[in-house]
Formats: structure tokens, sequence, C-alpha cells
């Protein structure tokens, strides 16, 4: 099993370029999976359980994932899971039962309890479409549910505390005698 899997990530990484997915062009693409089938002829994988595709900052985690390419290069990853996740570092979280990824046209669209957040604002609903390049959302509600957008408030820049902030008694604070008894037990 582990030679099947090695020799599918080989297969794949040999049929990728080095600049598929959106993160830098020096970033390889490496995918694992419990199993997985690649046709380069076809130009199509599919990879199940515990798949996991890495490139830079950007993970995609999902039970089930089909990866498409022309010409040796990445065009499309679809994936489905409880939940499909991918991250790109701090900046971008989005799970889904289903997401679609079109490198070319840098755009997700997840399906399925969607939720995307961006730097702190989050959308939700039965489906999201998200553009990575205009940063643009789109979602669409099912049935009684509604989509839900939440944006934080502005980051307010704490001022400097000084001393006198930090004492919340009226009193001036009591400064210990050198004169004092020790305590004693």
């Amino acid at each position: 099993m582990r030679r099947l899997l090695r020799t599918c990530t080989i297969a794949l990484a040999a049929a990728l370029p080095v600049s598929t997915v959106a993160a830098p062009p020096q970033m390889p693409v490496s995918v694992t999976a419990d199993s997985g089938r690649f046709e380069q002829d076809a130009g199509s994988g599919l990879y199940r359980g515990n798949v996991e595709l890495i490139q830079g900052k950007r993970k995609l985690f999902a039970d089930e994932m089909r990866l498409f390419t022309r010409n040796g290069e990445l065009i499309r990853v679809e994936a489905s899971g409880t939940p499909v996740r991918m991250e790109e570092g701090e900046d971008l979280q989005a799970h889904a039962n289903n997401l679609v990824y079109d490198i070319r046209q840098r755009t997700l669209v997840l399906t399925g309890d969607a939720y995307i957040e961006h730097l702190g604002n989050t959308f939700e609903g039965a489906k999201v479409e998200y553009s990575l390049d205009s940063k643009r959302v789109d979602a669409s509600s099912e049935g009684d549910k509604r989509v839900r957008l939440v944006i934080p408030a502005e980051n307010q820049t704490p001022k400097e505390d000084t001393p006198a902030d930090n004492n919340t008694n009226e009193e001036a604070p009591v400064e210990p005698s050198s004169e004092a008894e020790p305590n004693t037990l």
C-alpha cells in the first residue's frame, strides 16, 4: 500500500509543473492519501482516504479528491468530504461538503454548509463562490436557511498604559514598609 501511495505521489509530481496552484510558483505540489490513481494520458487522478494537497501555505484536506491536468498543468481540483477544509496561512480558512477549485480562474466554489473566513470576514451559505484575485464572494441559500456575512469591528490600537491607568483603585497604592513584621504561620 505504501509503495502504491509513493508511486502515485511520484507520478503526480512528475505530471505537474512546479507552478500549478496559485501559491508561489517555486512551491511544489504534494498529494498524499490512503489510496490513489493517476492516469497521465487522461489527465486525471482520483485519491481517497485522508487526502491532503499541500503547496506552500495552501492546504486542502478531503475524504476524496479528483485532480485534472492539461498538458501536465493542474487546472482543477474537485474535493468532497465531511467536511472538505482549505487553509491558506492565517488569511483564508474554508470548509464545505464539496469544493471545486479552478486554478486558472482562481475561484473556489463551495457547496453544502459552505463557510469561508478571509481576514476575519466570514461568509456562510448553502453555496459560496469566492474569487482569490478580486476577493469577491457570492453566497446563496437553500430552503429555510439564509446566507450569513460577519464583518468584525475595526481593530482598535490599544493606548499605551501608564502606571496610573493600570490602577483601578481610587486610592494610591500602598508601598510595603521595610519595618513591617514578617508573616508567621
